[in-house]
């Protein structure tokens, strides 16, 4: 079974576990904690995919750094992952935890990557467009690629708008190659 498959069912059972215990809130924010803990410790995540190393091992880990700080639910899933030897695809179910999360709550992520930061007024901007479209609350992710030169490139769900000077500038090299 591919590991998305896998993350999806272990996710969406955490996520109508949270809902029935009325603390979605707080799992979502557990989920985040060790996604954001997942991307800053890559032995973290190669100790959860060892093959060498224990499961119980794996799980005194888990424990040691997250049991106090998680809620009880959140921290189930850990148990359980570990009792059924997957613990590899725990950060992949945390991401998406994330992500049902917010389909949940009816927000989309978009992504805006410029040249620069963007100013209070182009955010609004790109949220209210976003907001337009998909009809949702809008989360905007927001990253800075100097390579871009100017314009932006706005990433929603599957598709992208691509308005940098770059991709404007590869297509002209395009066209006058031909």
């Amino acid at each position: 079974m591919s590991e998305l498959i896998v993350a999806n069912r272990y996710a969406k059972s955490l996520l109508d576990l949270a809902v029935e215990k009325k603390a979605v809130k707080d799992v979502y924010k557990d989920m985040l904690d060790f996604v954001e803990s997942c991307d800053a410790s890559q032995e973290l995540v190669l100790a959860m995919k060892s093959p060498i190393i224990k499961h119980t091992d794996k799980l005194a880990i888990l424990t040691k750094l997250f049991k106090k700080a998680f809620n009880p639910i959140s921290f189930s899933i850990f148990e359980i992952i570990t009792k059924k030897n997957r613990e590899s695809f725990l950060p992949a179910i945390a991401k998406q935890f994330v992500n049902l999360y917010s389909e949940h709550k009816g927000i989309q992520k978009a992504e805006v990557i410029s040249s620069t930061a963007l100013t209070a007024d182009q955010k609004k901007n790109f949220t209210e467009i976003v907001k337009k479209h998909t009809g949702k609350e809008v989360e905007l992710i927001e990253k800075v690629d100097s390579s871009l030169i100017g314009g932006y490139i706005l990433r929603v769900g599957d598709k992208q708008i691509d308005d940098s000077i770059r991709r404007k500038l590869n297509d002209l090299k395009v066209s006058l190659a031909s």
